[in-house]
Protein backbone atom coordinates (compact mmCIF):
# COMPACT_ATOMS: atom_id res chain seq x y z
CA UNK A 1 0.00 0.00 0.00
CA UNK A 2 3.06 2.43 0.86
CA UNK A 3 4.42 1.85 -2.50
CA UNK A 4 1.17 2.50 -4.50
CA UNK A 5 1.34 5.81 -1.94
CA UNK A 6 4.52 6.65 -2.74
CA UNK A 7 4.32 6.00 -6.87
CA UNK A 8 0.87 8.34 -6.78
CA UNK A 9 2.37 11.13 -4.88
CA UNK A 10 5.50 10.95 -6.92
CA UNK A 11 2.92 10.60 -10.59
CA UNK A 12 0.91 13.40 -8.89
CA UNK A 13 4.43 15.25 -8.60
CA UNK A 14 5.48 14.98 -11.90
CA UNK A 15 2.80 15.98 -13.43
CA UNK A 16 1.75 19.00 -10.90
CA UNK A 17 5.00 20.49 -12.11
CA UNK A 18 5.12 19.91 -15.97
CA UNK A 19 3.12 22.56 -18.36
CA UNK A 20 0.61 21.30 -20.66
CA UNK A 21 1.75 21.97 -24.35
CA UNK A 22 -0.45 24.89 -24.90
CA UNK A 23 0.90 26.86 -22.56
CA UNK A 24 4.53 26.67 -23.33
CA UNK A 25 5.47 30.42 -24.50
CA UNK A 26 7.42 29.85 -27.58
CA UNK A 27 10.15 32.39 -28.12
CA UNK A 28 10.50 34.18 -30.94
CA UNK A 29 14.11 34.59 -32.70
CA UNK A 30 14.98 38.49 -32.90
CA UNK A 31 17.03 39.35 -36.08
CA UNK A 32 20.38 40.49 -35.19
CA UNK A 33 21.29 43.94 -36.42
CA UNK A 34 24.91 45.33 -36.42
CA UNK A 35 25.04 48.73 -35.04
CA UNK A 36 26.40 51.70 -37.42
CA UNK A 37 28.19 54.22 -35.95
CA UNK A 38 27.69 57.30 -37.30
CA UNK A 39 31.47 58.87 -38.70
CA UNK A 40 31.73 61.03 -35.88
CA UNK A 41 31.02 58.46 -33.26
CA UNK A 42 33.73 56.32 -34.60
CA UNK A 43 36.24 58.97 -34.98
CA UNK A 44 35.64 59.71 -31.98
CA UNK A 45 36.05 55.74 -30.87
CA UNK A 46 39.06 56.03 -32.72
CA UNK A 47 40.53 59.34 -31.16
CA UNK A 48 39.74 57.90 -27.61
CA UNK A 49 41.87 55.03 -28.45
CA UNK A 50 44.88 57.37 -29.67
CA UNK A 51 44.44 59.86 -26.69
CA UNK A 52 44.93 56.60 -23.94
CA UNK A 53 47.87 54.93 -25.82
CA UNK A 54 49.24 59.11 -25.55
CA UNK A 55 48.49 59.23 -22.08
CA UNK A 56 50.55 56.49 -21.32
CA UNK A 57 53.58 57.62 -23.51
CA UNK A 58 53.54 61.11 -22.15
CA UNK A 59 53.17 59.78 -18.38
CA UNK A 60 56.15 57.07 -19.08
CA UNK A 61 58.19 59.94 -21.13
CA UNK A 62 58.23 57.83 -24.66
CA UNK A 63 58.12 59.39 -27.74
CA UNK A 64 55.05 60.70 -29.05
CA UNK A 65 55.13 60.40 -32.56
CA UNK A 66 53.38 62.33 -34.76
CA UNK A 67 49.77 64.45 -34.50
CA UNK A 68 47.28 61.94 -36.30
CA UNK A 69 45.94 63.88 -39.04
CA UNK A 70 42.51 61.29 -38.79
CA UNK A 71 41.62 63.49 -36.17
CA UNK A 72 40.92 66.88 -38.65
CA UNK A 73 37.93 64.54 -39.60
CA UNK A 74 36.75 66.15 -36.72
CA UNK A 75 35.72 69.07 -38.91
CA UNK A 76 33.88 67.31 -41.59
CA UNK A 77 32.70 63.78 -40.37
CA UNK A 78 28.57 63.29 -40.44
CA UNK A 79 27.26 63.59 -36.94
CA UNK A 80 25.66 61.13 -35.43
CA UNK A 81 21.45 61.39 -35.37
CA UNK A 82 19.69 64.33 -33.89
CA UNK A 83 23.31 66.38 -32.98
CA UNK A 84 24.37 69.17 -34.89
CA UNK A 85 26.92 70.90 -35.85
CA UNK A 86 27.52 74.30 -34.61
CA UNK A 87 29.61 77.17 -33.59
CA UNK A 88 29.65 75.47 -30.42
CA UNK A 89 30.69 72.06 -31.61
CA UNK A 90 32.94 73.76 -34.19
CA UNK A 91 34.77 75.96 -31.35
CA UNK A 92 35.50 72.91 -29.29
CA UNK A 93 36.76 71.18 -32.07
CA UNK A 94 39.06 73.61 -33.21
CA UNK A 95 40.53 73.85 -29.30
CA UNK A 96 41.04 70.28 -29.49
CA UNK A 97 42.92 70.05 -32.94
CA UNK A 98 44.96 73.23 -31.84
CA UNK A 99 45.79 71.41 -28.39
CA UNK A 100 46.41 68.31 -29.93
CA UNK A 101 48.85 69.56 -32.41
CA UNK A 102 51.06 71.38 -29.72
CA UNK A 103 51.62 68.22 -27.94
CA UNK A 104 53.29 67.16 -31.28
CA UNK A 105 54.80 70.34 -31.65
CA UNK A 106 55.48 70.45 -28.14
CA UNK A 107 56.78 67.35 -26.19
CA UNK A 108 58.29 69.54 -23.76
CA UNK A 109 54.93 70.92 -22.68
CA UNK A 110 52.97 68.16 -24.32
CA UNK A 111 51.33 67.22 -20.51
CA UNK A 112 50.03 70.98 -20.57
CA UNK A 113 48.13 70.50 -23.87
CA UNK A 114 47.30 66.93 -23.67
CA UNK A 115 45.19 68.52 -20.15
CA UNK A 116 43.21 71.00 -22.30
CA UNK A 117 42.58 68.84 -25.02
CA UNK A 118 41.00 66.54 -22.73
CA UNK A 119 39.30 69.04 -20.99
CA UNK A 120 37.87 70.52 -24.20
CA UNK A 121 36.06 66.74 -25.03
CA UNK A 122 35.05 67.08 -21.51
CA UNK A 123 32.99 71.02 -21.84
CA UNK A 124 31.61 69.67 -25.00
CA UNK A 125 30.15 66.57 -24.30
CA UNK A 126 28.77 68.07 -21.35
CA UNK A 127 26.20 70.17 -23.50
CA UNK A 128 26.46 68.17 -26.60
CA UNK A 129 26.02 64.28 -25.68
CA UNK A 130 26.82 63.72 -22.07
CA UNK A 131 27.38 60.04 -22.33
CA UNK A 132 30.70 59.41 -22.59
CA UNK A 133 31.99 62.04 -19.86
CA UNK A 134 33.06 59.49 -17.30
CA UNK A 135 34.40 57.84 -20.29
CA UNK A 136 36.58 60.60 -21.25
CA UNK A 137 37.37 61.83 -17.65
CA UNK A 138 39.67 58.37 -17.37
CA UNK A 139 41.83 59.89 -20.26
CA UNK A 140 42.86 62.60 -17.78
CA UNK A 141 46.55 62.54 -16.76
CA UNK A 142 46.77 60.99 -12.85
Amino acid sequence: MRKFAFCGALLLLVFACSQPEEKVVKKTKKKFEMYNYSQMAALMRQMYAINEELKIRIESGEDLGEFPKEFEQILNAEMTKKQKRDDFFNRHADLFLSSQRKIYENPADAKIYYIESINSCIECHKTKCPGPVAKIKKLQLN
